[in-house]
């Protein structure tokens, strides 16, 4: 999977794919920057998504805000 410049979403798949079976989060970034590039997964973003879990994160993005 690659997306426009092959740095952010497709590191979070490839990411997360290690993450799954037990590789430790921060590893998992190290790994997908040492083989890409220095720039993937750039976006703080994902990797709080990654650090947080992406079900959990998934959750939290789909409570609604009540004002």
């Amino acid at each position: 999977m690659r997306c426009h410049c092959g740095y952010d979403r497709s590191g979070l798949v490839v990411a997360q794919t290690l993450i799954e079976p037990g590789q430790d989060p921060a590893t998992a970034i190290a790994l997908i920057r040492q083989s890409r590039s220095p720039w993937a997964l750039n976006n703080q973003t994902f990797e709080q998504y990654l650090s947080t879990g992406l079900d959990v994160a998934g959750l939290l993005a789909g409570l609604e805000t009540r004002t």
